[in-house]
């Protein structure tokens, strides 16, 4: 992955997250793609995905100063913990298995954004 690349994947990451969530608030049909069980779980996720978009975002920004590094772990940490509840509510409810799918694209697009920033950075 190249640097521009990393960082062209988190600024898309913030600009994604909030788009995702309009098409949810829409769309009920999209909606039910997502849903884990009670609807209230899937809402439960709405503020922690806009503060790891405004991370995402923020580490784009300033990727080449030490804390966008520090941003783009901080993007990793939340969505890499959004993923494990995901994949928590599919195994509990037997639904969301799309969601657990995104979040484990997301979770690996920011780990090798962060990784290729890390080698540039030299931690």
């Amino acid at each position: 992955m190249t640097r521009r690349l990393a960082v062209g994947y988190l600024a898309a990451q913030a600009v994604a997250v909030p788009l995702w969530w309009a098409a949810l608030e829409v769309s009920p049909g999209f909606r039910s793609w997502f849903e884990l069980g009670d609807p209230a779980v899937l809402q439960s996720f709405l503020w922690p995905d806009i503060g790891f978009a405004l991370a995402s975002g923020a580490a784009a920004v300033l990727a080449r100063r030490p804390a966008g590094l520090v941003l783009a772990a901080v993007t990793l940490g939340a969505v890499g913990y959004s993923t494990v509840m995901t994949f928590g509510h599919v195994l509990a409810s037997g639904s969301g298995a799309l969601g657990a799918v995104a979040m484990t694209l997301a979770t690996l697009g920011t780990l090798a954004s962060l990784q290729r920033l890390r080698r540039e950075d030299g931690s």
